[in-house]
């Protein structure tokens, strides 16, 4: 009898080690396959609505969990967020001044809110579909043949004892001919062009051989200043994003009155240029006259010269 009990004991015992050895074989075919593919939790997910799940994959190497559906859910948050934004000049509706041409009047005489744009039959300023920073429009300058008006357009604005302005605008250059060059614009402050800025373009054999700015100070006498912008900072085909800041300070006791200007290109928080010169008078500084094309200086070697502006903002404080 007690042999019968110690064969049945053995059997038994045997049976026990073999499972085990069976379940730790498991364990590590387990283990191998959460190495590979990381185990997934259904988890409530509480945002005030009806319920529903989220799948959660756990990281098998740091234990870390990333919420896929949350990672989605927060882009398609800022592409919305992107979208209600407002663009062109309902983002300026405080500025003395704003201009993205997405009016459709917005050259038309009597709704333009410009002084001056340039009017020939060929046209040289027109609206245009073909590229923009707000839609649908920008404006389009050319310069078509050795005849060509100049393309201009410009507006004149004061406000009572202002010490500082900023003219902001986006800027596409398609072409800037062959040769030759151009004022691309013209920041100025006194009657008969007498004190002020301009950005100037040099063409070479149809590239932008210099970018440069220009300070015109014939009220104070002496010859003009020029400052170039590092080459390469300003490329044809692609959209540059220009701001000019003028900041005057003018002497009450007889002393020197000085205008530091600065311009920034595609809101580099470094200036490409800025600078302190000597300035005209608060009396001589009547207010801001700003121009998109004031001079072509060769149009026949600036033929096929082709630029689109947008975003026109000036502001006077």
């Amino acid at each position: 009898m007690n042999r019968l009990l110690r064969a049945r004991a053995f059997r038994i015992a045997a049976s026990t080690i073999a499972l085990g050895a069976l379940a730790v074989a498991t364990g590590c075919d387990d283990d191998a396959e959460d190495s590979t593919t990381p185990p997934t939790k259904t988890i409530p997910k509480d945002d005030g609505k009806a319920p529903s799940t989220t799948t959660r994959v756990v990281d098998a190497g740091t234990g870390t969990a990333t919420d896929a559906a949350k990672d989605a859910e927060k882009k398609d948050v800022a592409v919305e967020a992107e979208a209600a934004a407002p663009q062109g000049c309902a983002a300026h509706a405080t500025a003395a001044f704003c201009d993205d041409f997405d009016n459709a009047g917005a050259l038309t005489a009597g709704t333009t809110k410009w002084e001056f744009i340039e009017q020939s039959e060929q046209p040289v300023v027109t609206l245009s579909t073909a590229r923009a920073i707000s839609t649908p429009n920008s404006l389009l300058t050319q310069i078509i043949d050795g005849t060509s008006p100049g393309a201009k357009f410009a507006k004149t604005l004061t406000k009572a004892n202002f010490t500082e302005v900023t003219w902001d605008y986006d800027i596409y250059l398609d072409s800037v001919g062959t040769g030759a060059g151009f004022f691309l614009d013209d920041l100025q402050f006194a009657d008969g062009d007498t004190f002020g800025f301009r950005l100037v373009v040099l063409a070479d054999q149809g590239e932008i051989g210099t970018f440069r700015v220009e300070h015109n100070h014939p009220i104070l006498g002496g010859g003009d200043d020029f400052e170039p912008v590092s080459a390469g900072t300003v490329q044809l085909g692609k959209w540059h994003h220009f701001t000019q800041s003028a900041k005057f300070e003018f002497s009450t006791d007889g002393g020197a009155s000085t205008v530091k200007y600065s311009l920034h290109v595609d809101e580099e928080p470094t200036p490409a240029i800025e600078k302190t010169y000597a300035s005209a008078t608060r009396a001589q500084i009547a207010f801001a006259r700003f121009a998109g094309m004031p001079f072509v200086f060769d149009k026949a070697a600036s033929a096929g010269l082709k630029i689109h502006w947008d975003n026109h903002v000036l502001e006077m404080k």
